[in-house]
């Protein structure tokens, strides 16, 4: 349920970003996010692609990319890059 919570929260900061209503902490932890995925090996245009995979930075285990909308991740405040980027 923590994925629907993140995917619902995510689509709608983006909603409200368009209508300059995002509060300001959510919208400055996306932009240092977005900053950190723009050139990711794994995004595809604004996709983390599933088809790509890549080390975890602190585990160093072997992952795919999550197949999100990455505009919209990058403003649900608890989600968590598949590298461990954030």
């Amino acid at each position: 349920m923590k994925i629907i919570k993140d995917i619902l929260q995510g689509w709608g900061n983006l909603v409200l970003s368009q209508f300059n209503m995002l509060d300001e902490q959510t919208k400055e932890k996306s932009e240092l996010r977005l900053y950190n995925c723009h050139f990711c090996h794994m995004r595809e245009g604004n996709t983390c692609s599933p088809s790509k995979k890549g080390k975890h930075i602190e585990s160093g285990q072997l992952v795919y990319g999550c197949g999100c909308n990455i505009a919209a991740k990058s403003l649900a405040p608890e989600a968590r890059c598949p590298l461990g980027k954030w």
